[in-house]
């Protein structure tokens, strides 16, 4: 079962820049696919505060980056790195900015 908050490594291209993703759709709502946002590696990112909150995975420091939403089919998101729901506020804080401005 992929839950929410749950951090893959990305089985997109790019993976240099962005190493991992994260699960940001609930995982009640059951679909093939689940809402993604990238981590990007530091170096790749501009520190935009809220809107970009920093974590650490596997030793990398990266940047949640919700301007770049993607479904992403359950298929290819396996093994599940580590899961960061208590990082919850500060992801929901980032996507209320996206959506809200606020």
């Amino acid at each position: 079962m992929t839950r929410q908050f749950d951090i893959y490594r990305t089985p997109l291209r790019g993976k240099e820049q962005r190493p991992f993703v994260v699960v940001l759709q609930s995982h009640r709502i059951e679909t093939q696919t689940r809402v993604c946002a990238p981590l990007v590696a530091e170096k790749f990112i501009v520190d935009g505060g809220r809107l970009t909150p920093a974590f650490t995975i596997d030793g990398q420091r990266c940047h949640l980056d919700p301007t770049d939403l993607a479904a992403i089919p359950i298929r290819l998101l396996r093994h599940p790195i580590t899961n960061l729901e208590a990082e919850r506020d500060r992801f929901i804080a980032a996507i209320d900015l996206v959506f809200t401005g606020i």
